[in-house]
């Protein structure tokens, strides 16, 4: 039963891990354009900020700072392609292992919007 594991859940959890990166990459660019759109929009600076903090809260990301024309968020990600891998090399126990590691270990991604700023989206 292990052998059977390695052999299908290890490799589908790497290929996993590899595609939700660069899910995230392509997700950061469209949240990136967005934010530069809005930003360079006539509308005033409070809506600017209340279409940007409601697209940041649709996808997840939960609010740390609000100020002026900067805001500040974060989300914990939750990478199935990193569960899986430790599933595959250790089972049951890499289960529990990861659900140790998201809950305690893992450390919340923190997205910096500045609408003033040539550079309105970073990570």
């Amino acid at each position: 039963m292990s052998t059977v594991i390695m052999m299908f859940i290890l490799p589908l959890g790497i290929l996993t891990y590899f595609w939700d990166r660069r899910n995230y990459t392509q997700s950061l660019a469209l949240f990136r354009d967005y934010v530069s759109r809005i930003s360079r929009s006539d509308l005033p600076l409070s809506e600017k900020m209340a279409k940007v903090d409601e697209m940041f809260y649709q996808n997840g990301y939960k609010r740390v700072e609000k100020s002026g024309m900067r805001l500040v968020v974060e989300n914990k990600h939750f990478n199935i392609g990193l569960l899986l891998i430790f599933f595959g090399l250790l089972n049951y126990i890499g289960l529990f292992l990861y659900l140790l590691y998201y809950r305690f270990l893992l450390k919340p991604r923190r997205l910096y919007a500045d609408l003033d700023t040539q550079e309105v989206l970073r990570g």
